[in-house]
């Protein structure tokens, strides 16, 4: 089930502290190219999903395979960050 309330507190955590990171110059050059490029990532599976799944499952669930793909990236960040 989706908890959009936890998945935006979850969003702000990760840029809470890579922004933190940012202006205390702890944030590495290894982790700000990871930024864009784990963001690339996510959008390019999000939309090879939500294509696949809308063609099988329709646009509802599409949607919710799709949220799930930034969902799953968000929890990685959320934890590799803590």
């Amino acid at each position: 089930m989706l908890n959009l309330w936890q998945f935006g507190l979850d969003v702000q955590q990760v840029m809470t502290e890579r922004i933190f990171r940012m202006m205390s110059g702890e944030l590495s050059l290894h982790e700000a190219r990871r930024m864009f490029t784990e963001r690339q990532t996510a959008f390019s599976q999000a939309q090879i999903i939500g294509a696949n799944t809308l063609l099988i499952g329709g646009p509802v669930v599409a949607s919710y395979e799709m949220i799930k793909v930034y969902r799953e990236a968000v929890r990685a960040n959320c934890s590799r960050l803590s």
